[in-house]
């Protein structure tokens, strides 16, 4: 038995509509916020400052974590892209694909995150307001991430089961 399959299902998204169309939506969502973060991948200034975080070591961490963010932005896109056509097309792997992806992105972020954050709270002690406001993203992305994983996973979950030939008669 897979480890996704061990994951608690859902019968609607949202408390408001299919699975289908929520699982659309939050294919639709994640690609939105990959497209957001992907400018960064190319070491132009994107949605980052962050100057007074990291005045010591500010050229070479923000690249890293632009380039990183980024690169990780694009495959946030890509495994969005796969989501839609898996729900639409009924195909569960696809639908896995995208939970993995969609972990491996949550993961990376929260570890990237983090790092400012520990930068926040004890290098640079002028910034706990951005260090607390990276905490409460880190919540928000694990959660939200958990959730999406969560809705994917039943539909996923609904699609075995509704092409499982063992249960034709």
């Amino acid at each position: 038995m897979k480890f996704m399959d061990k994951l608690p299902t859902v019968i609607s998204c949202c408390f408001c509509c299919f699975l289908r169309a929520g699982t659309v939506m939050i294919a639709t969502f994640s690609f939105i916020v990959g497209l957001i973060f992907a400018p960064n991948m190319n070491q132009t200034p994107g949605f980052w400052d962050m100057d007074a975080v990291l005045s010591n070591y500010s050229t070479a961490t923000e690249t890293a974590i632009q380039m990183t963010l980024g690169l990780i932005s694009v495959v946030l896109c890509c495994v969005s892209v796969l989501l839609v056509i898996g729900a639409c097309c009924n195909v569960p792997v696809l639908i896995e694909i995208y939970q993995w992806g969609v972990i491996l992105y949550s993961s990376i972020v929260v570890f990237l995150f983090m790092i400012l954050a520990i930068s926040c709270f004890f290098i640079h002690t002028n910034c706990y307001l951005a260090g607390g406001a990276l905490c409460a993203l880190i919540i928000f992305d694990v959660l939200l991430t958990a959730y999406f994983v969560i809705v994917a996973n039943s539909l996923r979950m609904s699609l075995k089961y509704l092409t499982n030939e063992e249960l034709m008669i």
